[in-house]
């Protein structure tokens, strides 16, 4: 039988390998920004070539301090940012009733403990997919899946119309997604289970390019910020009064789902979007005149 080492040592080596690549590509191209300026139209294509550089220069530096990206998507009120708040253990992100209350992309940061791999996992919670309209809700998606190495879609019951279509182009950013079930506190046993199921059944198909490409085991449930519970309390004198009382947040198959992720994949995922970016710059710095 084979140890875990064994698994690890691929991802070490695509890791390695996407370092080298990105020095590499740095080195290609830093020498013509340095080079004299000369003229408006010079000045104006080495920035253009810097800004692009950078980019490259940021996906180096997030290889460098492992900093795996964890992008979270839903519509509003399925409880995004509660989930990111059950996770690292702290209500950093503002949550209420009221729609619409995380308003850009914000981060929160995680350390989780994963054996031999000191990550940091960056959070990064969205708005509504609902909330903002039109093309910047596009543009805003696009931008935070490319950056990102794993996408969350949080979902709280059946899936709606437009979470399907909204799962359909997240997939278009070809990252690997997880699908949140949450609130789950909120349903009868049999309803959470019968709607647990439909969702297996719904992603169980193969082979439809109408169907996002998800696996049915990458379905979780949760209930990052149960409702609060009515609980009697006896007194030492005799006296019995009934209280609510908020039960504590239940993510651990969630959790569990992204340490498996980060232990088993996660320096390749990191490899793999660091490279892609880079070839994106690097196509951006070739079409430059």
């Amino acid at each position: 039988m084979q140890s875990g080492l064994a698994k690890v040592k691929p991802q070490e080596s695509h890791f390695n390998r996407a370092r080298v690549s990105l020095r590499q590509a740095l080195n290609r191209y830093s020498q013509f920004v340095r080079l004299p300026k000369r003229g408006s139209a010079s000045i104006e294509l080495q920035a253009a070539v810097k800004a692009d550089l950078d980019q490259i220069s940021t996906a180096l530096d997030k290889l460098n301090h492992s900093v795996f990206r964890v992008a979270v998507f839903g519509l509003v009120s399925r409880g995004k940012s509660a989930v990111l708040n059950a996770l690292v253990g702290q209500k950093l992100l503002q949550t209420g009733p009221l729609n619409g209350v995380t308003q850009w992309a914000r981060s929160v940061y995680w350390s989780p403990p994963v054996s031999g791999e000191p990550f940091q996992v960056e959070l990064i919670d969205t708005p509504g997919l609902d909330e903002i309209g039109g093309q910047a809700r596009a543009t805003l998606a696009r931008e935070v899946a490319q950056q990102a190495d794993l996408i969350l879609f949080v979902i709280a019951g059946d899936l709606t119309r437009t979470e399907y279509r909204a799962l359909m182009e997240l997939q278009q950013a070809h990252k690997p997604l997880i699908l949140v079930f949450n609130k789950t506190d909120l349903y009868p046993d049999r309803d959470r289970q019968t709607i647990y199921e439909k969702l297996q059944t719904l992603f169980a198909s193969s082979g439809d390019r109408y169907r996002p490409m998800l696996s049915p085991d990458d379905i979780v449930m949760v209930a990052a910020d149960p409702a609060p519970v009515e609980v009697r309390v006896e007194w030492e004198e005799g006296r019995v009064t009934h209280e609510w009382e908020a039960p504590p947040p239940d993510v651990d198959e969630l959790k569990q789902k992204l340490l498996d992720i980060l232990h088993r994949d996660g320096k390749s995922l990191l490899a793999v979007n660091a490279l892609r970016q880079a070839r994106e710059s690097e196509a951006a710095i070739a079409t430059k005149p």
